[in-house]
């Protein structure tokens, strides 16, 4: 499983650095992307961190909704650059993306086993660490949020979580503990091919304990690839997963998509776009 994962991470990486646009090297460009270091307090770790703001953020003196991207140290740069070009033509909301990424990729290979999952791994995963997603959470909702919070105008009502595979399966985690939190930063959550069979599909029995009357107004937008569904009697077709998560949660809080002719490697892009105009710009 390991080694599976980090030849599609080092994979995936020389694709999305081959389509970036030359433009993001441009000084203009370049003065709407902030970084810095975060030691956690709740992770005792650090964390490299990247904001990247719309064009027009230095003169509106608007608000602005707020995405809190998983593996950034993949996903940051492309996103950001194609979601300042979609803002533009009016493909996507204007948005600011805080990117959460490591040291560099094989930091994170090892690390968002540490930090996206819970509770810890089946022996059989050969995961060095896991089970801590609950100290990640409280890093992002009580460090990481009051920072940016304090440091850019944030439209409150407007937080996202986004996460792919292992990372969609925390966005889905956060969603579902978040539910029945008395406080609550992240309001939005996309999970993009989460990886729901880890521990025997513990996050879907999870899902029973979903409050049917929430103190919170929370969506979550959930995708796969068609591709990925399996024959394999151990796990489960993916119209039985949507059946189980619409039936616990209920179709007012969560949307479920299926891209026909995609596989686990390819939703990522689709399902971050379709879920920010879905839960921002038609809110």
């Amino acid at each position: 499983m390991k080694g599976t994962f980090a030849y599609l991470i080092i994979s995936s990486f020389l694709i999305l650095m081959g389509c970036q646009s030359p433009k993001a090297d441009s000084v203009e460009k370049r003065s709407l992307i902030d970084s810095f270091k975060m030691t956690s307090v709740n992770v005792k770790d650090d964390f490299d961190i990247k904001v990247s703001l719309p064009e027009e953020y230095g003169t509106s003196g608007n608000k602005y909704p707020v995405v809190f991207l998983l593996d950034a140290n993949l996903y940051f740069d492309t996103f950001a650059q194609a979601l300042r070009d979609y803002a533009n033509v009016g493909l996507a909301p204007q948005t600011i993306l805080v990117g959460i990424g490591y040291k560099d990729i094989p930091a994170m290979d090892s690390l968002r086993q540490r930090d996206y999952t819970y509770p810890t791994a089946k022996a059989e995963y050969e995961m060095s660490t896991s089970g801590g997603a609950d100290q990640f959470l409280s890093f992002i909702e009580k460090e990481l949020y009051e920072r940016i919070s304090k440091s850019y105008r944030i439209d409150s009502t407007n937080v996202i979580l986004y996460g792919h595979s292992l990372g969609g399966y925390f966005t889905l985690y956060s969603f579902l503990k978040g539910s029945s939190a008395p406080v609550s930063k992240i309001n939005k959550f996309i999970a993009a091919s989460p990886s729901l069979h880890y521990n025997d599909y513990y996050l879907l029995s999870l899902t029973k304990q979903y409050p049917k009357k929430s103190a919170h107004s929370r969506k979550v937008y959930i995708t796969y690839g068609g591709i990925e569904n399996t024959d394999d009697p151990t796990g489960l077709r993916l119209e039985a997963i949507a059946d189980t998560l619409y039936k616990n949660i209920g179709r007012e809080n969560l949307v479920f998509d299926i891209y026909s002719n995609l596989d686990h490697m390819d939703t990522q892009f689709p399902t971050f776009f379709k879920g920010l105009n879905m839960l921002i710009k038609n809110n």
